[in-house]
């Protein structure tokens, strides 16, 4: 089940056109999500049901569109009203016999060319498939639930950080001691609940300077809970968990932000650019904390696909996966 690549845009095509500085692009991103933030409706702080088909994919190849471009296209989708997740190029739309709908808009998409001496940015665009007419396509099958636990049981069992069971109801990341408390899986309201908390705080966790070394998180224990900073890396954790969940096939429940609106709305005011570099951190967190459990993934996938070739699809296979290789906490500088 390993995450599918960012859907490039065909190098050199008509629609693509060079920007140094494509601050209209982000501009339109940060105005789209503060409005969300403000109104409580942005991606991460909308509940999301098990197998409901939210990270937008190509509607063609099936893949996952990737960091700032997945949630550029879930905010500019849900602010048009878009209930299908799936967009698609012109090219695309007339290779498979489709058409777009009379005064379709498209929404356009960064990519990073890497054809000449010098990287350029570029923009593409791409349509929802609820502007076409005549395209063929089918919706894949949500994953079963057994796979989907197994799947979020194997991430939380690879993590790099211990996770201790505590029969409190408070959980929290322990920085000195570079380790996670969660409360007992038995006190939870259901199990996405209790996958969430875990994926928040792995996601958090994860900003380590043994790990992926991160500014937020080295700032946001240096300033405290209502610094600048704490606000910038809750914004990292909460869209890394989203994803983390989803690419999963568990449910996402999301945390309560109310705390963190203010913070965020003045971040993206301050830089628009914040809102993409958060959603490319995010994304990059998210397969960072599935990377370890990338051998079991896969045996969960081989076996879902299996499975839906039998009479009983639901029922989990006997065999589980490989066990998650043992891996020792990382030492850390004494902190908070």
């Amino acid at each position: 089940m390993p995450e599918a690549q960012t859907d490039t845009p065909r190098r050199g095509a008509a629609v693509a056109t060079g920007i140094a500085a494509p601050s209209r692009y982000h501009e339109k991103f940060v105005a789209t999500v503060i409005k969300q933030i403000e109104d409580g409706t942005a991606p991460w702080l909308r509940e999301a049901k098990a197998g409901e088909p939210t990270i937008p994919r190509n509607a063609i190849t099936g893949r996952r569109y990737t960091g700032g471009n997945a949630l550029y296209l879930a905010s500019r989708g849900q602010e048009r009203g878009f209930t299908d997740n799936r967009w698609v190029s012109k090219q695309q739309l007339r290779e498979n016999g489709g058409k777009l709908a009379r005064g379709a808009a498209g929404e356009r998409i960064l990519y990073r060319d890497d054809s000449g001496k010098t990287p350029v940015w570029r923009t593409t665009t791409v349509y929802n498939v609820e502007q076409t007419r005549g395209l063929k396509l089918e919706r894949r099958p949500p994953r079963a639930e057994w796979h989907a636990h197994r799947a979020a049981d194997a991430v939380i069992a690879s993590s790099a950080v211990p996770i201790d069971e505590s029969p409190g109801d408070l959980g929290y990341y322990v920085r000195n001691e570079d380790r996670i408390v969660i409360p007992e899986r038995g006190r939870f309201s259901s199990a996405d609940t209790y996958y969430n908390t875990a994926f928040r705080h792995m996601a958090h966790a994860s900003g380590h300077e043994k790990r992926m070394n991160r500014e937020t998180f080295r700032e946001a224990h240096s300033e405290g809970l209502d610094g600048e900073a704490h606000g910038r890396e809750q914004l990292r954790v909460e869209i890394a968990t989203m994803t983390t969940a989803q690419r999963v096939g568990v449910g996402y429940q999301p945390a309560d932000s109310e705390a963190y609106k203010d913070l965020w709305v003045k971040a993206l005011k301050a830089d628009p650019r914040e809102i993409h570099r958060a959603a490319a951190e995010a994304d990059r967190i998210s397969r960072g904390l599935l990377r370890p459990a990338r051998d079991q993934l896969r045996d969960l996938a081989r076996e879902a696909r299996t499975s839906r070739s039998r009479t009983a699809p639901e029922r989990a296979p006997a065999a589980p996966p490989r066990p998650a290789p043992e891996r020792a906490a990382p030492s850390m500088t004494p902190g908070r």
